[in-house]
């Protein structure tokens, strides 16, 4: 990664009111090699050593370790101690209060630039928190297929429907919440089609809300009972997000208005729909069930990262291609086989009521039985039907999708199970 600093074009020199605040505002470029990725952030001085006391600190806390341990093996102190030399030296501020001139903010300029440079090369401190807070990065930043980062940063979220289906005798522990008393700092990421929160140290994604014709936002007093807050809903949730400055609140709302303006999912749709009508789409027709499941085995092996399967009713015996020598081509087999190459299945079935008697129990067993990780084949049975008093009835309702969906490119949909006695095999 390649940092290259110069001074914000919207600070000019003549025009400063103080300059020992405003020239400390830089603009950032780091470069990404491989898959080509730029951006630009802007920082101050104090987001500079705010990085380097967060870094310290990491160093002093594993050095100490190490030494009240000495008997132990500690690989991050003794990566640290080895390094030592390596380690960048934080660049003081004694010209601050001289007269500032170009050649002396062009040399601010490169030493910031050497000591972001020296961060990135230094493995421990690359992947630490801090830099990639300092950075606006995340674990899903670079992901391919989850689209551009257009804006990152950690933000204070409270959600006003986390407790979505219960009734307002359930909703009075969450009484606190309701008042707008709790804010969860979370890192929001947003992408040209949805916003994400995740949680910082753990990288755990939480509610993605995506932007659909229900998609607004928000800001003022009377809207979010805050200064520098934005309200965001769409047709699934709503929330609100604080920040603690004005600008960051301003930033954030003209990226949302920018994405929003530029998004087709924000338009609506004919007959309502969520979907978007797409000219000259490749579409194949299966007329029995036979050359159906054949595509389906065929494209379950040529999947690449992974397989969503979601049905009624689902069969892990079934055989997909018929006739065949072994059980190479049962559904449950094929799954396990993929799974095993690294994968990545989830199966979606509805779980029956004991009337009912699909077996979805017995679905869940076996295909989870043949993961012996249990970490690339995930099933979940839903809804979970209940009697509890103040949650919403879930009996007259049932998951009746017949899907299949390969690497997020290729859908099979259908009135077509992969199950016994209904694969219509000739018609």
């Amino acid at each position: 990664m390649e940092i290259v600093t110069e001074m914000d074009p919207s600070v000019g020199i003549d025009n400063l009111v103080k300059p020992t605040i405003d020239m400390a505002r830089l603009v950032v470029t780091p470069i990404r090699d491989g898959p080509e990725f730029e951006w630009i952030i802007h920082k101050r001085y104090k987001h500079f050593h705010d990085l380097h006391e967060a870094l310290v600190h990491y160093v002093e806390r594993a050095t100490g370790s190490d030494l009240s341990q000495r008997g132990a093996n500690n690989d991050d102190s003794s990566s640290l101690n080895k390094k030592q030399d390596e380690q960048p030296c934080f660049p003081t501020r004694n010209d601050r209060l001289s007269f500032l001139n170009q050649f002396t903010i062009e040399e601010r300029c490169k030493t910031l630039q050497n000591y972001l440079t020296k961060i990135l090369k230094h493995p421990k401190f690359r992947e630490h928190m801090a830099t990639r807070e300092f950075l606006d990065v995340s674990s899903i930043s670079f992901v391919q297929g989850l689209g551009i980062s257009l804006n990152e940063g950690a933000i204070a979220k409270h959600s006003i429907s986390d407790i979505r289906g219960c009734s307002i005798f359930l909703r009075v522990p969450f009484i606190c919440d309701k008042l707008r008393c709790h804010h969860a700092l979370r890192w929001f990421v947003l992408k040209d089609s949805y916003l994400v929160y995740m949680n910082s140290d753990s990288a755990l994604i939480g509610f993605p809300l995506l932007i659909d014709c229900a998609f607004s936002f928000e800001q003022g007093y009377r809207k979010t009972t805050t200064n520098n807050g934005i309200k965001i809903k769409n047709s699934q949730r709503s929330m609100f997000i604080k920040f603690e400055k004005e600008d960051d609140r301003n930033t954030w709302f003209d990226r949302l208005t920018d994405v929003k303006s530029r998004s087709l999912f924000a338009e609506r749709n004919l007959f309502q729909s969520y979907a978007l009508r797409r000219q000259q789409q490749y579409a194949h027709w299966f007329i029995n069930g036979q050359s159906y499941m054949e595509t389906v085995a065929k494209s379950i092996l040529a999947a690449r990262e992974d397989i969503f399967i979601a049905g009624w009713f689902i069969s892990p015996e079934l055989m997909l291609i018929r006739p065949c020598d072994d059980d190479s081509m049962r559904l449950v087999n094929l799954l396990n086989k993929r799974a095993e190459e690294g994968i990545r299945v989830y199966v979606l079935l509805f779980n029956d009521p004991p009337l009912v008697d699909l077996n979805s129990d017995h679905t869940e067993s076996k295909l989870m039985a043949q993961s012996p990780t249990k970490r690339n084949i995930k099933v979940i049975r839903h809804p979970n039907h209940t009697f509890l008093l103040g949650i919403e009835s879930s009996w007259l309702f049932s998951h009746h999708e017949k899907i299949v969906v390969i690497d997020q490119r290729i859908a099979f949909i259908g009135g077509i199970d992969l199950c016994w006695g209904r694969s219509w095999w000739k018609t």
